[in-house]
């Protein structure tokens, strides 16, 4: 039977050496960081008898957000456009779509803010519909952006291009692991003996907790098929199967059980976004405002000091929440001081403009846009850069 159409798993070798995306131990940081430290807060919710959701399980929820970046990361596309303006000039157009996303995202944090004023309700469900829809979308779409890369990567070390069953339950990641990890968190009882869902926003349980079978089945035949195709491959790409393999352990954690997963999927995520920025932030030929790369940590650590005081205040005020990044800290800041709600407020709009800037700027579609970003990367050679100088 052709392998084109129905792929069968006859691959023997399995190559590391030159897959790396970004070096090997970068790539299995980000993979085994999260892992780890949701493996460590397991063993001490057992070991001292905590509940499921208690305070090591809280302390890994925050570590994730924070330590690991996944709200405090934000900052570092403006950081980007700062020092690399040239991500913001890829096109013409680019710079007014992206920088005028900063006043929308601020004026939708403020219409959320003023709901509160209406009802407590509705701020809840409308902040728990843009953090947890769209911040998973945001976190699973880099997913997609990743495995991406480690196809550039294969064809760039000279392995043959994705078969078109790759590439179309590529496409599929972010549709179908969407739908599956909201309608475990939204709709689904937290537990067989819950009467709310693990995001409970008054919606009370849609789904009984037996409808998570349905979900784990939908799960093993996407998952089952990727890996069939990975390992159908003339030479298993290791690095690659490792990463998606990671990423399939987040989300079948999170369908599993959601505290935990919630440390997976956003740790990743974070961690992720650290090493890109790193990387974008390095001297490239072409390049004429020059940054020195031991300045490129320190700037980053100092660029999100105050997104980590917010998210340090938060936890020592009990406001670790559920979800993506959790709806707690902004219902909670309702009462709260007008200093704090502002600040809240702020890191929230940065949150969302971060969201909106980062659908722009790898658009890898458009040349121009997929030219710069890769050259930025460092996954272009210079001579295969046509034209991307920071002062144009």
């Amino acid at each position: 039977m052709n392998a084109a159409v129905s792929p069968t798993i006859s691959a023997t070798k399995t190559r590391y050496d030159g897959l790396w995306l970004l070096s090997r131990r970068a790539d299995l940081v980000v993979v085994g960081l999260p892992f780890a430290v949701m493996a460590l807060a397991f063993a001490i919710t057992h070991a001292t008898g905590q509940d499921v959701g208690g305070g090591a399980n809280r302390l890994a929820v925050w570590t994730a957000q924070n330590l690991m970046g996944n709200a405090t990361h934000v900052i570092l596309t403006f950081l980007i456009f700062a020092v690399r303006p040239d991500t913001l000039k890829a096109t013409p157009r680019l710079p007014v779509q992206v920088l005028s996303g900063i006043p929308a995202m601020a004026l939708v944090i403020g219409l959320v803010s003023m709901l509160g004023a209406i009802g407590r309700e509705a701020q809840i469900y409308v902040t728990s519909v843009i953090f947890n829809v769209f911040g998973l979308h945001h976190v699973l779409s880099q997913s997609k952006g990743f495995w991406a890369l480690h196809q550039l990567r294969a064809r760039q070390a000279g392995l043959s291009a994705p078969s078109n069953l790759e590439r179309r339950l590529q496409s599929w990641l972010v549709p179908v692991n969407l739908t599956l990890v909201l309608s475990r968190t939204l709709l689904v009882a937290e537990s067989p003996t819950a009467t709310t869902p693990y995001i409970d926003i008054d919606q009370g349980v849609i789904v009984p907790f037996g409808g998570l079978g349905v979900l784990l089945l939908v799960w093993l035949v996407y998952w089952g098929l990727t890996f069939r195709a990975l390992l159908a491959e003339d030479v298993v790409r290791g690095p690659k199967a490792v990463y998606l393999l990671a990423v399939a352990s987040g989300v079948g954690l999170t369908l599993v059980a959601p505290q935990w997963g919630n440390v997976i999927l956003p740790g990743m995520h974070g961690l992720e976004y650290y090493l890109l920025s790193a990387r974008m932030l390095e001297q490239r030929e072409g390049d004429v405002r020059r940054f020195p790369r031991a300045m490129i940590w320190p700037a980053m650590v100092l660029s999100m000091l105050p997104l980590f005081a917010i998210g340090l205040l938060s936890g020592l005020r009990g406001e670790v929440a559920n979800g993506t990044l959790g709806t707690n800290v902004v219902t909670s800041s309702l009462s709260s001081s007008l200093v704090w709600r502002f600040s809240v407020g702020a890191a929230l709009s940065c949150v969302l403009a971060h969201y909106w800037a980062d659908a722009l700027i790898y658009r890898f579609r458009i040349p121009e846009i997929r030219t710069t970003m890769l050259r930025r990367l460092g996954f272009l050679a210079p001579a295969a850069v046509t034209a991307t100088p920071e002062s144009r």
